[in-house]
C-alpha cells in the first residue's frame, strides 16, 4: 500500500514525463460521483452513477476510488482477479491501494481513456442487490411501509395494511420488483450518450421489451458495435463460470460497464466489488439458482445470460432488416 508521502515519487501514479508533482487530492481536482467518469478535451468530469465523492482523477490513465466501508473487499477482489490470467482482462487494471489523510483509495485503470467521447451504459447485475446481513432482522418497520406505499399504494398485502409495517427484507424485495432486477437479473443503472448529459432515471425500466428498447436506442449511434459487445459478454460468461474466485464469493452490487464510440471502439468490463464477499469454507455458489436466506446465491449469471439473449436478438433483428 502507498501512503501520501510515497506518492510524490511514485512513477505508478505520476510518470515524470507528465509533469505531475502532487496527488490528485492535493491538487484540488473535484471528486466525481461516477462508476464511469470521463475527461473530455476541456478536462471536464461528468457524473454517470455511483457514491457521492468516491472518485478522483489520479494519473493520466488512472482514477482513485474511495473505500466506503471499513472492509477492503474491493481491493482483495481486484488483487485476486488480477492474479488470474483468466479474469484479469474482464476488469479494469488494478494498481495499488493508497492511504491519504486516514482514508483509503484503490487506484484502477480509467477505462474511458481508451475511447473518444464514448457512449456508456452501467448495468447493475444480479437478482439480489442487498447483503443477507442487511435483511436478517425480522423487525417490522413503519418507515419502510410508508416508503413502499409512497411508491405503490397497491403493493402492501392485507396483513401489511393492518400492521402498517414491513420487514426490511420485504422492502428490499419490493424495491427490486420495481425494476428488471427481480425478473431479468439486472437493471440499467445509468446511460450517457456521446455529447449528452447522463440519464439515471431508469429504475422503472422493468419489462423485457422496455429493456430491449433502451439498449437498442443506446446502440443506435454505431450498431456495428453490437457484435463485439455480444462476444465480450460471452467471454465474460465463460471466464466467470470457470473462475474459482467467483465460485466462493457472492457478487452483490457489481456492474457491467459497456462502452463504445463512433470510431468503432467498444468494450465491456466488470466493475464494483465493494460487496464481493467470500462465503464459508466449502460453500460453492452457482450464481444462477433461486435465492433463499442463507444460500448466498446472487443471480449474477441469470442477468448475464439474459443480457446475452437480448444482444443476440438485437443482432437477429439487424439481419432481418438487412
Amino acid at each position: 500500500m502507498l501512503r501520501k508521502d510515497d506518492i510524490q515519487m511514485s512513477h505508478l501514479l505520476f510518470p515524470p514525463q507528465y509533469g505531475y508533482s502532487q496527488t490528485p487530492l492535493d491538487k484540488g481536482v473535484p471528486s466525481c460521483t461516477s462508476e464511469a467518469v470521463l475527461q473530455n478535451r476541456k478536462n471536464a468530469w461528468i457524473q454517470l452513477a455511483g457514491h457521492m465523492g468516491s472518485f478522483s482523477p489520479a494519473g493520466p490513465h488512472t482514477i482513485w476510488k474511495k473505500r466506503i466501508s471499513k472492509e477492503n473487499y474491493e481491493m482483495k477482489a481486484y488483487q485476486a482477479l488480477m492474479e488470474s490470467p483468466a479474469t484479469r482482462d474482464i476488469i479494469p487494471e488494478f494498481f495499488c491501494e493508497v492511504e491519504h489523510n486516514g482514508e483509503y483509495f484503490i487506484e484502477i485503470e480509467d477505462l474511458l481513456y481508451h475511447f473518444k467521447d464514448p457512449n456508456i451504459m452501467d448495468i447493475k447485475m444480479g437478482k439480489r442487490t442487498f447483503l443477507e446481513s442487511e435483511v436478517r432482522n425480522p423487525a417490522l418497520r413503519k418507515d419502510l411501509y410508508e416508503k413502499m406505499v409512497s411508491v405503490d399504494c397497491m403493493a402492501p398485502t392485507d396483513e401489511e395494511r393492518k400492521q402498517k409495517a414491513i420487514t426490511k427484507l420485504r422492502y428490499m424485495q419490493f424495491r427490486e420488483e420495481e425494476s428488471s432486477t427481480s425478473s431479468l437479473g439486472f437493471r440499467i443503472e445509468a446511460i450517457r450518450n456521446s455529447g449528452e448529459s447522463p440519464t439515471t432515471s431508469l429504475k422503472k425500466v422493468k419489462t423485457r421489451n422496455q429493456v430491449m428498447n433502451v439498449i437498442s436506442k443506446f446502440l443506435e449511434r454505431h450498431p456495428q458495435s453490437i457484435r463485439h459487445i455480444l462476444q465480450r459478454l460471452k467471454t465474460i460468461r465463460v471466464k466467470f463460470a470457470e473462475s474459482n474466485f467467483f465460485k466462493n464469493h457472492e457478487i452483490i452490487g457489481s456492474s457491467l460497464l459497456i462502452m463504445y464510440d463512433e470510431v468503432g471502439h467498444s468494450g465491456v468490463w466488470m466493475i464494483d466489488f465493494a460487496k464481493t464477499i467470500p462465503v464459508e469454507n466449502g460453500m460453492i455458489l452457482h450464481h444462477n439458482l433461486p435465492w433463499q436466506l442463507g444460500n448466498r446465491e446472487d443471480g449474477f449469471l441469470c442477468g448475464l445470460d439474459n443480457l446475452i439473449k437480448i444482444f443476440s436478438e438485437l443482432i437477429e433483428g439487424q439481419k432481418t432488416i438487412s
